[in-house]
């Protein structure tokens, strides 16, 4: 009979030892397909023909792991427990005409030579938004033009308001708008998000101030300039 010598017993993790062969930790993917392995390992001890389907069980693991890995790492991308983050909501700013009003004071007296009508308009940011720049001020007529006192443009600071005179000259009476209606204006705004034209309706008095001040400089005989030669 051989002799058997003392044992010699597992060997413990000293200094500077442990977890030198140790296995990494499994992760969700690697738990979830071994205990389907050893369930179906204790099933196909049970029932011998059912190794057959092995192939099967091998791709139904892979996939069960794949999808655990997956719903882990969403898991620990997205806050609140899974559900992604809404993203951030933007802030919309109303455009400057939405800001910006314009109204119609009076007629006054000519600045400059060969004014046609010359009138006061008020222009006003509303308070609490941003401020607004008048880029420029025209109208829809070629045959007209318009200048303003003080120069632009002009930045309007919230809740603030100007005074300006505009200038309109005839520059071909040809083609003049007589009897326009409700003639507008069209002024360039700009918010520093955005630059939008807009038409302004001054309403009647204007019209009629227009009126009259384009019969005056353009009489009757329609193919003459604003000085009455042909």
């Amino acid at each position: 009979m051989n002799a058997v010598g003392p044992g010699i017993g597992p060997v413990e993790a000293g200094d500077g030892t442990a977890g030198l062969d140790a296995p990494a930790p499994a992760g969700p993917a690697a738990r979830t397909a071994r205990a389907l392995r050893a369930r179906w390992d204790a099933y196909t001890d049970r029932h011998p023909r059912a190794g057959r389907t092995a192939p099967a069980l091998v791709a139904l693991t892979a996939c069960a792991g794949l999808l655990a890995a997956g719903g882990h790492l969403l898991a620990a991308r997205a806050p609140d427990g899974g559900r992604p983050a809404p993203p951030p909501s933007a802030t919309i700013l109303p455009a400057p005409s939405q800001l910006v009003s314009l109204a119609y004071r009076e007629a006054v007296d000519p600045l400059t030579e060969g004014t046609s009508l010359a009138f006061t308009v008020q222009i006003g940011n509303a308070a609490g938004g941003r401020p607004v720049t008048v880029e420029g001020i025209g109208q829809p007529s070629p045959a007209l033009s318009v200048t303003s006192h003080p120069a632009l443009p002009l930045t309007l600071r919230p809740g603030e308001a100007y005074e300006l005179v505009l200038e309109i000259k005839a520059t071909d009476c040809v083609h003049v708008p007589r009897n326009a209606g409700l003639p507008f204006l069209e002024v360039t705004l700009s918010n520093g998000g955005a630059k939008e034209d807009h038409s302004y309706i001054l309403g009647d008095r204007y019209a009629r101030d227009l009126s009259g001040a384009l019969s005056r400089t353009c009489p009757e005989v329609r193919d003459a300039g604003p000085s009455g030669t042909s």
